[in-house]
């Protein structure tokens, strides 16, 4: 069975005015492969999402969200919070799908010392 990497994210959300427009949000991601839950605050203006990344990104999620109609925060430290939340992400998918490698060319030696 292939493992789950479970991400959890706080999004800053515009334009969530009620109730109608939070289901709106929560029911659309649901139906998305790899979400695991959300948790639309139409008062605060946040988002909360539970995803398995090998299944879907924080990058989806966010196209997701501007596809209904809503924009992202504009503040400067909601555009840094998301940039480091999918550069981290891609990093750990490309840290995942690399090969393994050795410090040398024989692993098999202690050290990788030379032979002199």
């Amino acid at each position: 069975m292939e493992e789950t990497l479970i991400k959890k994210r706080k999004i800053a959300v515009i334009g969530i005015q009620d109730q109608g427009s939070a289901s709106k949000i929560n029911d659309y991601l649901m139906k998305k492969e790899g979400m695991i839950d959300v948790d639309v605050d139409h008062q605060r203006g946040f988002v909360r999402v539970e995803y398995d990344l090998r299944r879907i990104n924080f990058e989806t999620i966010e196209s997701s969200i501007k596809e209904l109609g809503f924009d992202l925060s504009k503040k400067i430290t909601e555009k840094f919070k998301r940039g480091m939340a999918k550069f981290t992400e891609q990093n750990e998918l490309d840290n995942l799908a690399a090969a393994p490698t050795s410090c040398c060319s024989d692993p098999k030696k202690i050290g990788c010392k030379s032979d002199h």
